[in-house]
């Protein structure tokens, strides 16, 4: 009997300090649709620059490997180069890492590797195959910048949870933050 009872003390004692949120794909993929449907631009140098506009991103959770989201999505390109202009219908796949910034309350997506990617019908172009690598490293450098989720301060437990230094894990199809104290 009394082990039961420590049992119970200890489980009812580290639930009062261990808080946890999970968020699921869905959503991360509303929190990403929010700031789609606008043109960011990517200084190439200063003879080359690209707008691009994210369309259709949905980030799946853990379901290709372990403690990695997958993002898969379009990006209609609009790149100058000199007195040229090129327009791109981009589809493409990537496998990043979920990352929680305490000081922004926020999630992000790092460490950004390119999976594949294909030119949309009418985007072929012998520029687009010399160009494209460079615009994707460009991209995946400024979609780790934006968040895919910030905690909410009006959500009492996100907001306790804000205060406090956070630890996250992947799991197929969420996302889990735990506090460390």
């Amino acid at each position: 009997m009394k082990i039961i009872m420590f049992l119970l003390a200890l489980t009812s004692a580290s639930g009062a300090f261990a808080q946890a949120l999970t968020l699921t794909e869905q959503q991360l993929n509303e929190g990403l649709n929010q700031q789609l449907g606008r043109e960011f631009p990517i200084g190439l140098g200063s003879w080359l620059s690209a707008k691009v506009k994210m369309q259709d991103v949905t980030v799946e959770l853990g379901r290709q490997a372990p403690d990695k989201a997958r993002v898969l999505g379009r990006a209609l390109i609009s790149l100058n180069q000199g007195q040229s202009q090129y327009h791109w219908d981009l589809a493409g796949d990537f496998n990043a890492r979920p990352r929680y910034d305490n000081e922004q309350g926020a999630l992000f997506l790092d460490d950004f590797e390119l999976l594949n990617y294909q030119l949309n019908e009418g985007s072929s172009s012998p520029q687009a195959r010399f160009m494209l690598p460079m615009l994707l490293q460009a991209l995946s450098g400024y979609l780790s910048q934006y968040p895919v989720y910030k905690l909410d301060k009006n959500d009492p437990l996100q907001r306790q949870l804000m205060a406090q230094p956070l630890s996250l894990e992947v799991q197929p199809g969420e996302v889990s933050l735990y506090s460390v104290e």
